[in-house]
């Protein structure tokens, strides 16, 4: 196999790979967003509650709430997401663990009818953050692998798009192959900050795919002649 039949195939590997985690986090996304939207419904009970209770921890109570609200959904960065969603793991570990404490400090109380609802809206919201927080954990193994590959990728994208301009004649396949990859290219230059985690996105890979397809036998028999040229002296 020869330097490009590596890297083309390689390539190949790398895209549809891609595309497999896209596909799954584009999927799992409805569902963590709606475990926030349930977090959110839960911490305006917990605030409307509080309406009818006053005092330090009441206090305490009103500002997690607050927090609580202020997840990634409601901070939009789509783009960022393709490097992996370590942050928003982060995010909830940390808010669980403070609706929990705040649920410790409510287990101290009298137990009177609106400490127990109070405690309930925090026990929801432990469970809440912790299935979306398993939910991301799948997605970011996904997709982590592939943007720490990322720039090995680049590298063999650069390699066959320099390689079809040296060694192919210029020519309309020649052209339409060049286009095909410089599409990809220009796709990986702006992973980071440009491509979308929604359907879009899964379209967009895919359409590169299909395009590397139709190239893969033209620049196999483009880059890998029968009859090598021969340099005379």
């Amino acid at each position: 196999m020869s330097t490009f039949d590596f890297a083309n195939q390689a390539l190949r590997r790398d895209l549809a790979a891609y595309a497999t985690a896209l596909n799954t986090i584009v999927h799992a996304l409805p569902r963590a967003r709606d475990l926030c939207d349930r977090v959110v419904k839960e911490t305006r009970l917990v605030q409307a509650l509080l309406a009818f209770a006053s005092g330090q921890q009441a206090m305490e109570l009103s500002q997690t709430a607050y927090r609580l609200r202020n997840l990634w959904p409601y901070r939009e960065r789509p783009f960022a997401r393709t490097l992996g969603f370590g942050d928003e793991i982060a995010e909830a570990i940390t808010l669980r663990e403070e609706a929990s404490q705040s649920m410790k400090l409510l287990s101290r109380q009298n137990g009177d009818p609106l400490t127990i609802e109070l405690a309930a809206c925090l026990g929801n919201i432990g469970v809440y953050l912790e299935e979306q927080q398993k939910l991301l954990e799948a997605c970011h193994a996904r997709i982590q692998p592939h943007a720490q590959n990322m720039d090995l990728t680049r590298k063999r994208l650069d390699l066959l798009i320099a390689a079809i301009d040296a060694r192919v004649p210029d020519s309309e396949s020649q052209h339409a192959t060049l286009r095909a990859y410089q599409a990809t290219a220009n796709l990986l230059r702006d992973w980071e900050s440009g491509v979308p985690i929604d359907e879009q996105g899964v379209h967009i890979l895919q359409r590169c795919i299909e395009c590397l397809e139709q190239a893969d036998l033209l620049i196999l028999n483009l880059l890998n002649p029968i009859h090598p040229v021969r340099v005379t002296q």
